[in-house]
């Protein structure tokens, strides 16, 4: 007893020493954190300045970079688009100015057939300049003008009237009516002209008489080359046009000098070949070959001059035809280039439109707020670096404050845990034990359930079937007394027993629905349903279909089969009608196949759609052949107690279409456990 009495002795000695030392170890680790927070020295401003001077260079360097960058970034994008402006400009002048000397071409073609003929005719020119007149654009008129002296007027006036009867040199008096000629020393009359119908008023008159002509001709028959004219003015239709006059010139041969007017040397003038076009016609049509681009084209004559004249303006177009706003003076870039139209010098000048070969800067935009976040998230970088020193020692003491907390918060919580834990176990316990009894309990009440539905098919059917039997003897034994109302009243009383045999069976159907177990099969459902098709064996005015794929599933096939039975038995009895369709579908959706029994006949009003699916309800009655208003019921709980809905969509007379959802996995279990579960914890 001394020796026990000693050794408790010893322990409480130890446990005391133990506690002392903790608590002297304690006061002097936080003596030693109170020493430092007071012995800690406050820092110096300027050493604080000092270390930040790092990172004012770095955002100094930073900002000047970017700048750099974005104004070189501005200026390559202006010049990009300078220069695809610059090159869209010379394509569409390079093919203008094809297209111009393609056109001027003709009047040199022309006076090299007059050249190489001896003689042409007014039907040869117009078979010559006929495809001229077709695949180009922009001729007013093409010409053919000889030289005419005054003593060959009446020998040349003879022979031209000899293809033209009424052929006549006119001229133009002061009113600009054509009357005839005056003497003159030397006719210049227009002998062919094509196209003839839009230019016949001109067809003999002496456009020697116009100064800008004459001119146009001395100037050819001198240099002996195509000449052309300045701009001038062209009526079409009673528009007035810019237009230029060609002027080519056709020399006689020696022999054919000497032999048409033996005065003249070899090197005389015979006539002209005379092209008048229209400059914007031929400058659109070579236009119609190139996409637009956003440019506005100006030709000028003599630009910069006391004598400048604008020629012809193109517009840019859109894909719709509309004009783009654009103008000289507004035009952010501008092209200028000149070319040569034959002797004349003409000036283009090429302004974008308004809103075309804008500079898109959103690139060196990019560049600039992209070096400025740069340079502002390596400048706070720099300066938490800076900074960093003094934050961790502060974060350091803060730390170890929180970390002494922390060590008695968790001491706090192993005590709550130990004691949850054997709270947790204890009702861990109790569940267990509720769930055995409410096992036991569910067994025993589906035994009693099942031994009262058994006994009562059983006493109730026997009856029944003594109730059918003795109607049937009777009506055989008294076969020959029994008049037409007791037969029908025997009648009335074997449907009334079927009917009662069938309400038994239906109600030992509902109550055997969740009870049994049976074994889920893998089911083709289109199979099952083409099936149950086969054994009702529908009347011959009645087609039913299934429509669309149908799923295989894993299910209980006996009540899917009853599913699909009821309701299918059920649009054939109340369909109403003598024919009648009944289709059948399926959809499938994320967790369920939705399947619909649709017919054709007269309906279900909707204030009966939800009492079509209670217990013992119909919505008509009869002595014979009524339902006993379980099938409906049957197929709503077989589908609930699978986890699926059931639903009715119906108008008089417009059919009726019953969905109903049946789960790809067993719900019904899970959904029971669940439930079982629930009642475990609210008992």
């Amino acid at each position: 007893m001394a020796r026990a009495n000693e050794f408790n002795h010893l322990v409480d000695n130890l446990q005391a020493a133990t506690a002392r030392i903790k608590q002297r170890l304690s006061d002097r680790y936080l003596t030693k954190i109170a020493k430092q927070k007071t012995t800690e020295k406050s820092p110096d401003p300027r050493s604080i300045w000092w270390g930040y001077y790092p990172v004012v260079l770095v955002a100094l360097m930073g900002l000047a970079i970017t700048l750099a960058l974005f104004v070189q970034s501005i200026r390559w994008e202006k010049s990009q688009v300078e220069i695809a402006f610059r090159e869209a400009s010379q394509d569409r002048i390079l093919v203008i100015q094809r297209e111009i000397e393609h056109s001027l071409r003709i009047v040199i073609d022309i006076a090299s057939f007059f050249e190489a003929s001896e003689t042409v005719g007014r039907r040869e020119f117009r078979k010559f300049v006929g495809p001229a007149l077709k695949n180009q654009a922009g001729i007013k008129s093409l010409e053919w003008v000889p030289v005419v002296s005054s003593e060959m007027r009446s020998r040349f006036t003879e022979k031209a009237r000899e293809s033209f009867p009424p052929f006549e040199i006119l001229e133009r008096d002061d009113s600009g009516a054509l009357a005839k000629s005056s003497k003159r020393p030397v006719y210049y009359p227009v002998l062919y002209i094509q196209p003839y119908q839009f230019n016949k008023q001109l067809l003999g008159l002496d456009i020697g008489t116009d100064p800008t002509a004459y001119s146009l001709l001395s100037d050819a028959e001198s240099s002996g080359e195509m000449r052309v004219s300045p701009g001038l003015y062209l009526n079409d239709d009673g528009e007035r046009k810019s237009g230029i006059m060609v002027a080519a010139p056709v020399f006689f041969k020696a022999d054919e000098s000497t032999k048409e007017q033996p005065s003249l040397s070899a090197a005389s003038i015979k006539g002209f070949a005379i092209g008048t076009f229209f400059v914007g016609e031929i400058i659109e049509r070579a236009l119609e070959s190139l996409r637009p681009a956003g440019i506005d084209i100006h030709f000028y004559q003599n630009h910069g001059g006391e004598d400048e004249r604008l020629l012809y303006s193109h517009r840019t177009r859109l894909a719709d035809g509309s004009h783009v706003g654009s103008g000289e003076g507004s035009a952010a870039i501008s092209y200028t280039q000149e070319i040569s139209v034959g002797t004349q010098k003409w000036q283009i000048i090429c302004n974008s439109a308004s809103g075309k070969f804008t500079v898109n800067t959103w690139s060196s935009w990019v560049i600039f707020f992209g070096g400025m976040a740069f340079t502002l998230l390596f400048t706070i970088y720099v300066a938490t670096l800076v900074g960093r020193a003094r934050q961790v020692r502060l974060e350091v003491e803060e730390r170890t404050s929180q970390l002494w907390e922390v060590v008695q918060a968790l001491n706090q919580e192993v005590v709550e845990r130990k004691s949850a834990e054997q709270q947790l176990q204890r009702l861990n316990e109790t569940l267990e034990h509720h769930i055995a009894n409410r096992t036991a309990e569910a067994e025993r009440r589906a035994q009693y359930l099942e031994q009262f539905a058994y006994v009562t098919s059983h006493d109730l059917k026997a009856p029944l079937r003594a109730v059918s039997n003795l109607a049937q003897w009777i009506e055989e034994d008294l076969k020959d007394k029994l008049d037409d109302a007791s037969r029908e009243q025997l009648a009335l009383l074997r449907d009334r027993v079927k009917r009662m045999h069938d309400l038994i069976e239906g109600l030992l159907e509902y109550s055997r629905v969740g009870r049994t177990s049976a074994q889920e099969t893998s089911i083709d459902s289109r199979q099952l349903v083409e099936e149950i098709i086969d054994t009702l064996s529908p009347a011959a005015g009645f087609s039913i279909k299934v429509k669309g794929k149908m799923p295989r599933l894993t299910a209980d096939r006996l009540q899917l089969d009853q599913v699909f039975s009821n309701l299918i038995v059920n649009s054939l009895k109340h369909h109403g009608g003598k024919n009648g369709k009944i289709r059948i579908r399926c959809e499938d959706g994320d967790r369920f196949y939705q399947f619909s029994v649709c017919d054709d006949g007269q309906g279900i009003p909707p204030q009966y759609h939800q009492k079509i699916f209670l217990m013992f309800q119909t919505l008509e009655s009869s002595d014979y052949e009524s339902s006993t208003g379980i099938g409906l019921a049957l197929v709503k709980k077989i589908v609930e107690e699978h986890g699926g809905t059931i639903k009715l969509r119906s108008e008089p007379g417009e059919g009726a279409c019953f969905y109903f959802t049946w789960p790809k996995t067993n719900l019904s279990q899970q959904s029971e456990e669940e439930t079982l579960f629930q009642t475990l914890l609210s008992g």
